[in-house]
């Protein structure tokens, strides 16, 4: 799942540090959604995150993917996934492949929950606002 993530990327292009934290936080809020996470997802995602590119001094990757693990699911349990969205979308700068990459996600377990076709819903609006 994540090698089709790191080709829609092309991580041979620049990805600046926003969409590299956007990216990890709403992969992980979409595999979050349905409470189903496999260990070959969380070995790839382990994988995803060596790959995907960071240039933020002041936090490692695995810390934000830490404290993002904790905001992801306070938005799910508390109904405020749209709020969350709102401030994580605008650095994807509406890029088709991150919806693509969000989908693969989606479909990883063979099942599209409710949740997660709310996500991509709210992702898509999001973008072309």
């Amino acid at each position: 799942m994540f090698e089709r993530v790191l080709e829609l990327l092309n991580l041979g292009e620049v990805v600046d540090q926003a969409k590299s934290e956007a990216i990890v936080s709403l992969a992980t809020l979409l595999y979050q959604a349905d409470s189903k996470v496999k260990l070959s997802e969380q070995d790839l995602f382990a994988q995803f995150l060596i790959d995907l590119p960071w240039d933020n001094p002041y936090i490692s990757k695995e810390v934000f993917h830490r404290q993002v693990i904790a905001s992801s699911l306070s938005a799910l349990k508390h109904g405020s996934v749209a709020e969350y969205l709102s401030s994580i979308v605008p650095a994807l700068k509406s890029d088709p492949k991150v919806l693509v990459l969000l989908r693969d996600l989606a479909v990883a377990d063979g099942n599209v929950s409710p949740e997660e076709a709310d996500i991509l819903s709210m992702v898509s609006r999001l973008m072309v606002e």
